[in-house]
């Protein structure tokens, strides 16, 4: 359980889940088991305040464990990236178009869009990974908005294909790391909850 635009799920009955944020679907991973276990935590975070907080704080250490990763392999750009208005017929300045710059990207701002965000005050579901305003009118900083991770995912680079060091970075992350957040998981769950679930 624990919260891509990865993230953790305490609430699913079919197991936790975990994914990124800005709609990614290729950074997202789904950890399958302990059905009957979430379905008792649930209920108890119902009734419980203090449980409900506790469970909320062991799905962000272990959002943590896929966020951590993001930030150490996420490259940062050399430069700031101008994103342009439409010209002729695509993104961009075009010959004999000097074009507007409809915003800036500045340098880094992939890795500090990466933090945790709870979707529902009401539940413990948390979600990790790139934060963005275009889902859910979030208060995301402007120069922390992580609303383009999808293209540095893919490989596109904002009209053409051009593969980074950062390109499946995501899915990379996801692999490397969904074993050590079922194992955290699995640990900080029977460290609180063992008594509960004889």
């Amino acid at each position: 359980m624990g919260r891509l635009s990865q993230a953790m799920n305490a609430n699913r009955s079919r197991g936790t889940s975990a994914s990124t944020g800005g709609g990614l679907s290729s950074a997202r991973v789904e950890i399958k088991g302990l059905e009957e276990v979430n379905k008792k935590l649930q209920r108890l975070a119902f009734w419980s305040e203090k449980d409900f907080q506790n469970l909320l704080s062991i799905n962000e250490r272990v959002g943590e464990v896929y966020n951590n990763s993001l930030r150490a392999n996420i490259k940062d750009f050399d430069r700031d990236i101008k994103v342009y208005e439409r010209t002729g017929g695509g993104p961009g300045p075009k010959t004999g178009h000097k074009g507007n710059v409809r915003l800036k990207i500045k340098r880094g701002q992939l890795r500090r869009s990466i933090g945790i965000w709870q979707p529902d005050k009401e539940r413990t579901k948390v979600l990790s990974g790139p934060r963005t305003n275009t889902i859910a009118r979030r208060k995301t900083r402007k120069y922390s908005d992580g609303w383009f991770a999808h293209i540095v995912e893919g490989g596109d680079s904002f009209g053409k294909k051009k593969r980074t060091q950062n390109t499946g970075v995501f899915e990379r992350s996801k692999k490397a790391t969904q074993q050590r957040m079922v194992k955290l998981q699995t640990r900080l769950l029977r460290k609180e909850y063992e008594r509960y679930m004889k």
